[in-house]
This record gives C-alpha cells, structure tokens and sequence, in this order.
C-alpha cells in the first residue's frame, strides 16, 4: 500500500511540474510559441535536416557539394516551405496548449 501511494504522489509530481511547464509556455505567448516551437525548432531544424540528406543522397559524402546545396536558391526556397510548414505546426500545438491550460485552470476550479 506504501508503494501505491509513492506511485500516486510520484504521478501527481510529474503532472504538477508538466501544468506549470504549459503555464510557462503559454505564458510568453502565442506568437513566441509559433517562433520558437514551431519555425525555428521544427521547421528550419527540419527543413535542414531534409536539405542535408538529400544531398548526401544526390552527391555522396563531398561536404563541399552538400553544403553549397545548403545555400543554394533551392535550399533557400525548401528551407522557406518547411518554415511555413513549422508556422502551421506551431499554430496548431498553441491550440492544444491553450485547450490544456483551460482543462487545467478547470480542474483548480474544482
């Protein structure tokens, strides 16, 4: 029974720490969100990790080659639409945050 309750406690600690983790989120706001989670970790990241295979797939291991495929018009004009693809990303995750924070401030209520 002793056990239980660590288990419980040790549950209730991991979800207190991820609500206020949320809160900490959702507070530096919306458009912050969709910058930083959504372009910049997912997109741009993303899109550089496609660019940087893709040309090791279609020139081997030549650095030179991968790289200036980095910086080409092409890798620029991919490195744009996976960003696009992060702001849809991050627009759709601040949506669930923002359900999540509602559901929580819900529950405090209660």
């Amino acid at each position: 029974m002793l056990k239980n309750t660590k288990k419980q406690r040790s549950k209730e600690n991991h979800s207190m720490q991820k609500n206020k983790n949320l809160e900490v989120l959702y507070n530096k706001g919306k458009s912050n969100y969709i910058i930083r989670h959504g372009i910049l970790s997912w997109g741009i990241s993303t899109g550089i990790i496609f660019i940087l295979l893709t040309g090791v797939f279609q020139y081997g291991f030549s650095l030179k080659q991968v790289v200036g495929n980095l910086f080409s018009s092409n890798g620029l004009f991919i490195l744009s639409i996976f960003a696009l693809g992060g702001f849809v990303w991050g627009s759709i995750m601040w949506k669930w945050l923002t359900k999540e924070i509602e559901k929580n401030k819900a529950k405090k209520k209660k």
